[in-house]
């Protein structure tokens, strides 16, 4: 399998731009960049040079005496950080349940189109775009302004964005205690080490037209992705099964657990699905309450 993160030109080629990005594509963001608990706030960072944007949810109920979990939540590709809260995967529900930070950070440009490089080390990579370096720094700089607790950082994503979650957990030391990612499977197995166990959910469709669930010449399969991460954190290998169904749509659950550490590996496997942001409500609970659910402790 290739490890290249852009082939044919860019991601899984330009005709596949649409299927990564259903948000819309207005890219408004608020004008007051406090940092003002109950709102989300713009803001920026420099970078390489360059400057770099990210949203961020304080909880109304943050309290600077005490530290919060913090999420960073990606978008796809073509997307921006302000569709992506508005219209996809909006978390502060769990955010005001829980007391989590919330941050989304916004893609730079390739060739016209927001990315993530999700694939950092591989040779024939297309992107050179320091989007771990972007990350470390943004961390860094909330745990200087914020009342974060540095071992409960988790990231999320949806397609490529998803696929940036397993570059974080490959290629960052100690940053990340678990991924979730959202119709995005990985790039570049061979290079991944991952400093420590993390939990890694794993939630694609059998039917994803977009990223096959069987994987490509440039994706793992969800089936490798699940192997890599088991045996990574030396989880059991028999799952506990579990399913849910939604109509013409059936929810699987495949949990792996006994790990190092506690880790888990979690396959949320969809039949009949789509290359989407999933909305299934689970016994009365939500897919992002689900998700946050999972990666937290």
């Amino acid at each position: 399998m290739k490890s290249t993160f852009l082939t044919a030109g860019l991601f899984l080629t330009f005709s596949l731009f649409s299927g990564c990005n259903s948000s819309k594509t207005t890219s408004s963001t608020p004008e007051d960049s406090a940092l003002i608990p109950g709102e989300l706030s713009a803001q920026n960072i420099l970078h390489n040079g360059e400057d770099r944007e990210y949203l961020v949810y304080v909880p109304a109920s943050y309290n600077e005496n005490t530290t919060h979990p913090l999420l960073l939540n990606f978008h796809g590709f073509g997307g921006n950080a302000k569709d992506y809260f508005d219209y996809e995967s909006d978390f502060r529900d769990v955010a005001e349940l829980e007391g989590v930070i919330l941050v989304y950070p916004q893609g730079s440009l390739l060739s016209g189109f927001s990315h993530w490089n999700a694939a950092p080390m591989a040779e024939d990579n297309k992107s050179d775009s320091d989007d771990i370096g972007f990350i470390e720094l943004l961390v860094n700089t909330l745990l200087e302004d914020l009342s974060v607790d540095p071992n409960h950082i988790y990231a999320t994503g949806f397609s490529n964005g998803g696929m940036f979650c397993y570059a974080l957990a490959c290629f960052t030391e100690g940053l990340i205690a678990g991924v979730a990612a959202v119709s995005g499977l990985q790039l570049n197995l061979a290079d991944c080490a991952p400093s420590h166990p993390i939990n890694v959910m794993i939630a694609h469709s059998t039917t994803d037209d977009v990223i096959p669930y069987l994987g490509s010449s440039d994706v793992a399969s969800v089936e490798e992705t699940i192997l890599f991460w088991t045996n990574a954190n030396q989880t059991s290998t028999v799952a506990q099964e579990s399913s849910h169904n939604f109509g013409d749509e059936t929810v699987w659950l495949y949990t792996y657990s006994e790990g190092t550490n506690g880790a888990q590996v979690l396959h949320y496997k969809v039949e009949n699905g789509r290359h989407e942001w999933f909305t299934h409500d689970l016994a009365g609970q939500s897919f992002t309450s689900f998700l946050w659910g999972f990666l937290s402790p």
